[in-house]
């Protein structure tokens, strides 16, 4: 698996992710509207720009000497819980292969090299299973439940490094 900060240039991979029906139903609950996706990408660039540890990942897998892209991990600071949060969120073709679970320890690492924070965090939709489980398996517990903006069930999970 191979980890590479996202780019202007990688606009179009970013979009395969948030207008992908069902990799956002499992992550946001909905597909981005084209302004959300336009206004996170250049988010998200500012965030890789300013920060040399954290932020957005594309996440690829070799295969015969070519990469796929298979989706985006993330680490980002969270000052509301004085805390490192992480993100993923992998194309449905990669499900179930254990790439998420490959992907979660990578990022675990990556958090832990960054002495920014000796906390992480992670929030699901507690109807992703797949993804709680992983969170589980890496020691990860349930903090809290909650709505978000948009009145959809959210569960933070809390772990130190």
């Amino acid at each position: 698996m191979k980890l590479e900060k996202y780019q202007e240039a990688d606009e179009t991979l970013y979009s395969r992710l948030v207008f992908n029906r069902e990799t956002m139903n499992m992550n946001y609950g909905r597909i981005f509207t084209e302004e959300e996706s336009k206004l996170l990408f250049q988010v998200m660039l500012d965030i890789n720009a300013s920060e040399s540890k954290l932020g957005f990942y594309k996440v690829f897998i070799s295969h015969e000497n070519k990469d796929t892209f298979i989706g985006m991990g993330a680490l980002t600071l969270n000052a509301e819980y004085d805390a490192i949060e992480i993100e993923y969120m992998l194309l449905p073709p990669y499900w179930n292969h254990g790439y998420g679970s490959e992907l979660v320890g990578t990022l675990i690492q990556m958090a832990t090299d960054t002495h920014v924070s000796p906390v992480l965090i992670a929030l699901t939709d507690p109807s992703n299973l797949y993804s709680k489980r992983i969170l589980w398996k890496y020691g990860f517990t349930l903090e809290k439940q909650y709505l978000n903006d948009d009145g959809d069930p959210v569960e933070l999970y809390r772990r130190g490094i």
